[in-house]
């Protein structure tokens, strides 16, 4: 049986192409509005969208350390 004949197959294809699609593009538009110089809005950008799941993966991982470490106030 072919995957074109499984009841269910292309579209839980699809959906899930089109859940990664979504966390791309608010991934995307979280690093446009961020106060990062413009190269690195660019490299984050094509990173995402070139790779799509490790990009997003490893911005998640590695792109948000400005955000965490504003969060934290040291101690005067």
């Amino acid at each position: 049986m072919s995957p074109l004949e499984i009841p269910g197959v292309l579209y839980s294809g699809s959906l899930i192409g089109l859940l990664i699609f979504i966390a791309d593009l608010f991934a995307v538009v979280q690093v446009i509005n961020s106060n990062r110089p413009m190269n690195a809005k660019i490299l984050w950008s094509l990173l995402i969208f070139l790779c799509p799941i490790i990009g997003l993966i490893i911005y998640l991982l590695l792109g948000q350390r400005e955000r965490r470490r504003m969060r934290y106030l040291s101690i005067p």
